[in-house]
């Protein structure tokens, strides 16, 4: 069980509330079957990423959630194309909570809790907010942040403010393999997503690498390739027994090993290893 990350919370009502949030995101709402929420972006017309969303409904509200420094940025964007429509957008308080997730959140008594359904961390699991009545039953106990974090990055998960920006196409951070349903109607930059599809590749993509041997890595760190500079780390944890680092970094189109973590105050070099790509 893992804190649920800050949050900004907005209920999107009205009867025209389905018809216009399904012309906004990249998701298509109609296949939301009412139980495991949906990951989301909301774009703007160049394809670049807004906020990464999960969507799930209460009634016949559609719920949003995104990282909690989007708030204002949110709603703007939110409000901007609403016309005519009947919709109504309300920021929500952020009750906070827990995230289960693994084997055992999918076992009694675990599974029986009221919740909602989603994958935070790629697989199956349940946030449970802090104001439920759960306490009857005993909770797991809750990971320390760090190892939180590892997962995260292990995992190829990125995070709003390390690996996601204003400046981010999807495909590069790999949401385009849990954020976009290609085969649906017209949003808000999809031309630009369906061309880099049909392309195939994007400039950059998001791997999962590890340092292979103990040495200090840091967000920031320029990587190295034979070629020059191949990119740059975003994300970076430390397993605190064997002095290694996981780390996240995006990496240029063509980039090929031995790669290397440039320490910017000394020049020393560390080798990485490429464990996994996360993008396109």
């Amino acid at each position: 069980m893992i804190p649920i990350p800050p949050r900004v919370i907005i209920r999107v009502s009205g009867s025209d509330a389905f018809r216009y949030l399904n012309g906004q995101l990249t998701r298509d709402l109609g296949r939301f079957n009412g139980t495991e929420a949906l990951h989301a972006c909301l774009l703007n017309p160049k394809g670049r990423l807004c906020a990464s969303l999960l969507v799930h409904r209460e009634g016949e509200d559609w719920i949003l959630e995104s990282d909690e420094v989007l708030g204002d940025v949110l709603l703007e964007r939110l409000e901007r194309y609403i016309v005519a429509d009947d919709v109504t957008l309300a920021v929500e308080p952020d009750r906070g909570g827990w995230h289960l997730f693994g084997d055992l959140a999918m076992t009694t008594p675990w599974k029986d809790l009221s919740g909602k359904r989603c994958r935070r961390l790629g697989v199956p699991g349940m946030d449970l907010e802090a104001s439920e009545g759960n306490s009857r039953h005993a909770l797991p106990p809750v990971l320390d942040p760090l190892v939180g974090e590892i997962l995260r990055i292990e995992r190829g998960i990125p995070s709003w403010g390390n690996e996601l920006s204003t400046d981010t196409l999807p495909p590069e951070a790999g949401l385009d393999r849990t954020h976009i349903d290609y085969d649906r109607g017209c949003y808000p930059g999809q031309e630009v997503i369906s061309r880099l599809k049909s392309i195939g590749r994007v400039n950059r993509s998001l791997h999962v690498v590890s340092s292979s041997q103990e040495s200090v890595l840091l967000r920031g760190m320029v990587v190295e390739s034979g070629a020059g500079v191949a990119g740059e780390l975003t994300s970076v944890a430390g397993y605190p027994t064997s002095g290694l680092h996981v780390a996240l970094a995006y990496l240029n189109r063509g980039a090929e090993p031995p790669l290397f973590a440039l320490d910017p105050l000394t020049g020393a070099k560390s080798p990485i290893s490429i464990l996994q790509s996360s993008g396109s």
